[in-house]
C-alpha cells in the first residue's frame, strides 16, 4: 500500500494534437500575444466538435498512462484547452481576446500583451458545460477523474481589467457565481474531485486574506457531501523548461495564508515543495485539511530519485498524519516531455509505498 497520489492538471499535448490546438507550454510569455492571435484564428476556422475524436484519443492515452503508472486520482490532462484560464474565459462575455493590452503580471514576474476585460462579465452558455467534458473523460477511466478550474483572483490578474478597474470586488463576485455554477453541476453529475487553481493568492496575500480565500470558498457552496473540494496554490511557472532564474512567489506567503486556508472548509490543499522545500513548521499550521505535497519538480528535466522523494515524504510525515498526506507533482506537467514526465511519476509512486516509509 502507499499514500494516495494525484496530479495537478495539465500534461503536454501529443504532437498530433499540438498541431491542431497550439500548446501554451511551447511558447514563452513574451510570445503570449502571438499565441493568442494564432488561437483566435484557429477558433474561427475550426469547429472543436469536428476534432472531438482526436481530442478524445489524446485524452484516452493520457488517462491510460496515469493508470498504468498507478496514479490514484487522475485528470484529463487539460488537453482540450489552450490553457486553463483562457479556455474557461472564452466561454464568458466581457473578455476580448482581440484587444491585447500590455500588462505586468505575477508580482512583476513577466510583462506581456494580454486579453482585455472590456464589458460586463456573464456566461455565453445557457447551462453549465464543463461537466460534459468531465463525463467524457470519466467514461474512459476506471480511476476518479479530477476536474480543474481557474479561481477568481487568478482570472482577474490574467487579464487587463479595463471595465471593472475601479471595482475588482464586483468582478470577483461575478466570477464566483460563474465558477460555482460549473462546480455545482460537476458535483451533481458525479464528479468526486473538483480542484480550483489559485496561484495569484501567493502573489497578493493581502487580497487573499481580505476576500480571495472567502470568495474561493464560495465557489464550492452547494456541492454534494461526497465531493472533495481541492485548492491548488502554485508559486509560479518559468518561461521554459530548466530556466534557473525565474521569479517564484515568496515562500513566507504559505505561512501567512495557512490558518485561514485551513479553516475555510477545503478538503485538500495543494502546495509546492519539490522546487523549493518549505520549512517543516509550515505543516504544523494545517490541522484540518489534507495536504497535497509536491514531491517532483515540473519545470526541471532532472528526474528525482525514489530515495530523494521518500526522504522528503518521511520528513513531512513527522508533521502531517499519514491519513492527511497526499503526494503529487508541484504543479502541471505541461513542460515535460513524455519520457521525463513518465519517469518522474513512476519514481513518485515508488517512493511512497508504505514498506519504504
Amino acid at each position: 500500500m502507499s499514500l494516495t497520489s494525484t496530479v495537478i492538471g495539465s500534461f503536454r499535448k501529443p504532437d498530433y494534437l499540438a498541431e491542431i490546438i497550439s500548446d501554451w507550454f511551447t511558447v514563452t510569455s513574451q510570445d503570449n500575444h502571438e499565441y493568442i492571435l494564432k488561437y483566435n484564428k484557429f477558433s474561427k476556422k475550426n469547429n472543436l466538435e469536428e476534432m472531438e475524436k482526436v481530442i478524445l484519443k489524446a485524452t484516452s492515452e493520457i488517462l491510460k498512462l496515469q493508470e498504468e503508472i498507478g496514479i490514484d486520482v487522475v485528470t484529463d490532462g487539460e488537453l482540450k484547452r489552450e490553457n486553463y484560464v483562457y479556455y474557461f474565459c472564452r466561454k464568458l462575455n466581457g473578455f476580448d481576446f482581440e484587444k491585447l493590452t500590455k500588462v505586468t503580471l505575477r508580482d512583476g514576474a513577466y510583462t506581456s500583451k494580454l486579453p482585455t476585460i472590456t464589458g460586463p462579465v456573464s456566461s455565453k452558455e445557457k447551462d453549465p458545460w464543463i461537466w460534459r467534458e468531465w463525463l467524457a473523460a470519466q467514461e474512459m477511466s476506471k480511476k476518479p477523474v479530477k476536474v480543474t478550474l481557474p479561481a477568481p483572483l487568478t482570472i482577474i490578474n490574467t487579464f487587463m481589467n479595463e471595465y471593472y478597474k475601479d471595482n475588482e470586488r464586483e468582478l470577483s463576485e461575478i466570477l464566483v457565481k460563474e465558477i460555482n455554477n460549473e462546480v455545482v453541476a460537476l458535483s451533481k453529475a458525479g464528479c468526486k474531485y473538483i480542484q480550483i487553481d489559485e496561484p495569484l493568492m501567493v502573489r497578493f496575500p493581502k487580497n487573499a486574506l481580505s476576500y480571495g480565500i472567502d470568495d474561493l470558498a464560495k465557489c464550492f457552496v452547494g456541492v454534494l457531501d461526497n465531493t472533495t473540494k481541492v485548492v491548488h496554490l502554485c508559486c509560479g511557472y518559468p518561461l521554459y523548461l530548466d530556466q534557473q532564474d525565474y521569479h517564484k512567489a515568496d515562500p513566507s506567503v504559505y505561512f501567512q495564508l495557512a490558518e485561514k486556508l485551513d479553516n475555510a472548509g477545503f478538503d485538500e490543499i495543494s502546495i509546492e515543495d519539490a522546487h523549493r522545500h518549505n520549512d517543516l513548521s509550515l505543516f504544523d499550521l494545517f490541522k484540518k485539511s489534507k495536504i497535497i505535497l509536491g514531491v517532483v519538480q515540473v519545470a526541471s528535466s532532472r528526474v528525482e530519485s525514489v530515495e530523494e522523494i521518500r526522504d522528503r515524504v518521511q520528513q513531512v510525515l513527522q508533521r502531517v498524519p499519514r491519513e492527511r498526506l497526499i503526494i503529487a507533482p508541484d504543479c502541471g506537467l505541461g513542460f515535460l516531455p513524455e519520457d521525463i514526465m513518465r519517469k518522474k511519476l513512476q519514481n513518485m509512486i515508488q517512493g511512497v509505498y508504505w514498506n519504504n516509509l
